[in-house]
């Protein structure tokens, strides 16, 4: 029996790393498409010196063969980031408008895939692949052409709204088409994947317009030097910034290569006409400070973004100073408030004034809030609800809330729940493998590969390197030296340096075995090592991650 089937990849228990699959066949194989592959960013408690994180492909990497295509509905990280990075696994054509297309053509050439996989698409232009009938359709973003997904099916259609909000007055592109929506709506929908971001948030989410005014007072009223961040890809954000600052007469410098790459795109498409002029960060230093306005990377306190750098004034051409003023004209995303508030503590001890969106109406959300959701349900009169792009929290609320809003039925489908969306009654009907790749330096790691794990268990406990060097007959021809990182060197509870005690404790336990285990390599090292952890929890009541290095002489 042939089936449509929803699985999602990532998106489906957090706010980031957007992958979902819609499946049709039999459900011993189904084809498939892709909608988004985005990235997301760990918290360094979790998964230290990791700054980019994925969703784990493998159950569509492992029949590539089956994936007819890969749809990217809008050009934020989130949705977009790891199409690159990821597309050796699948090898996919990819379907994606004008501007998201332009984005993805750079990350292409960053990674060294060619960009003809990539197929530039007109919004409401049906694209088939497979047995589906795709459509972009237009909606209200946070950044340029954003679109939601009419993903036909012979079994029904399903409204995939990727991220958005209802913004009438948008800065970019038109307002989204209710008509067309209602239409929709009148000759059945499905399905309905709907964005639960701000599920919780009540009323509206605001338009780019109502903070303009707000933007330009903030800034008018700051002494010194300004450095203004927010989301990089959020080019209506970045052009309400640059105009107030204009407006303001300052002078205005781009400092940080996502940010100006965005605008680049924007401007190269054709989306970006009237940007105002900016200068470059060397042209900055002729420029009084109090006509000095930098739009900087940064605004959820990523360790090597501008901001990070100028508030621990390790910026090589961005000094702020006291009396001087960072605005965040941004959201926190739920997981980083940690980051921003290390960063606004680093700046306020220097004296550097902070603003933010709870000190002056200078952000407005891009996602929906409950009125916009109950108007799009009100719109499509989906049969079935389906809630993504949220935490599972968020998933539940809007579950509770669809019926009430004009769904049939809700359906909370957390990453790795097969949902069979038709025919017959909504239901999960498999259970896959998912997870999260690690981005760590220029390497793809599994999350249960041990690298992270041990990474980890070093920073809490440190490191231990032995040295051990013996020949043939199982004697020590030198003492043993241990290399102790992450410890305290010396204390008044023990005498001497504690590298010397433990490779003392190591050369005790392996004289003190049998002469027929001192000619074994492995029970050698498992001595030692027992030894070195065991002295260095006796010593410090750790028990740090311990390497032996064993070397055999013979002679």
């Amino acid at each position: 029996m042939d089936a449509l089937y929803y699985l999602p990849l990532g998106g489906a228990d957090e706010i980031g790393m957007n992958l979902y699959l819609y499946g049709y066949g039999p459900k011993a194989a189904p084809r498939w498409i892709m909608v988004d592959c985005g990235i997301g960013f760990p918290d360094a408690a979790h998964a230290p010196g990791v700054e980019v994180m994925t969703p784990d492909p493998k159950f569509i990497a492992d029949q590539a063969d089956a994936l007819d295509g890969i749809f990217i509905t809008h050009a934020h990280e989130d949705h977009i980031g790891a199409v690159a990075r990821l597309w050796h696994k699948f090898k996919a054509p990819v379907y994606c408008t004008k501007f998201p297309a332009e984005i993805a053509k750079r990350k292409f050439d960053e990674f060294g895939v060619s960009t003809k996989y990539i197929e530039t698409c007109a919004q409401n232009d049906p694209v088939t692949v497979g047995p589906f009938s795709v459509s972009f359709f237009p909606m209200t973003h946070s950044i340029p052409e954003t679109s939601a997904l009419i993903i036909d099916s012979p079994l029904g259609k399903v409204f995939h709204t990727a991220d958005f909000k209802i913004d009438d007055t948008p800065t970019f592109g038109p307002g989204m088409d209710k008509a067309a929506m209602k239409r929709l709506g009148e000759q059945g929908l499905l399905a309905l994947a709907c964005d639960s971001t701000n599920v919780f948030e009540p009323g509206v989410a605001g338009t780019e317009n109502e903070i303009k005014q707000p933007l330009r007072d903030v800034i008018a009223g700051c002494e010194g030097k300004i450095a203004a961040t927010t989301f990089a890809s959020n080019v209506a954000r970045l052009k309400t910034l640059a105009e107030a600052a204009r407006d303001s007469g300052r002078a205005i410098v781009i400092a940080g290569r996502a940010m100006r790459r965005m605008i680049d795109a924007a401007v190269q498409t054709g989306i970006l006409t009237d940007f105002p002029q900016t200068i470059s960060e060397d042209e900055a230093k002729d420029v009084p400070d109090d006509h000095l306005f930098y739009l900087v990377t940064g605004s959820q306190g990523e360790g090597r973004a501008a901001m990070a750098r100028i508030a621990g004034d390790t910026h090589p051409s961005v000094h702020l100073s006291a009396g001087d003023t960072a605005i965040f004209s941004s959201k926190t995303i739920p997981g980083n408030e940690t980051e921003v508030s290390r960063i606004y503590n680093l700046l306020a001890e220097r004296g550097i004034r902070v603003i933010d969106d709870s000190m002056a109406n200078i952000h407005v959300s891009g996602h929906a809030s409950r009125d916009e959701l109950q108007e799009v349900y009100s719109l499509l009169k989906p049969q079935i609800a389906i809630p993504m792009h949220g935490e599972r929290r968020h998933l539940h609320e809007h579950a509770v809330m669809a019926p009430a809003w004009g769904a049939g039925s809700a359906h909370v489908v957390p990453n790795g729940s097969m949902l069979q969306i038709a025919p017959g009654e909504p239901k999960i009907v498999d259970e896959v493998d998912t997870g999260r790749l690690y981005v760590d330096g220029n390497q793809l790691i599994g999350a249960m590969d041990g690298v992270v794990r041990a990474r980890k268990k070093m920073g809490l406990n440190g490191h231990i390197a032995v040295s051990v060097i013996m020949d043939e007959s199982g004697d020590l021809i030198v003492e043993s030296d241990a290399r102790v990182t992450g410890a305290p060197e010396e204390s008044d509870d023990w005498k001497g340096e504690v590298e010397g005690i433990i490779a003392e404790a190591v050369d005790t336990a392996i004289e003190a075995m049998k002469n027929k285990d001192r000619r074994d390599d492995d029970k050698v090292e498992e001595m030692a090592r027992r030894a070195a952890r065991s002295t260095a929890s006796r010593l410090w009541g750790k028990k740090p991650e311990t390497v032996v290095m064993l070397t055999r002489l013979d002679g």
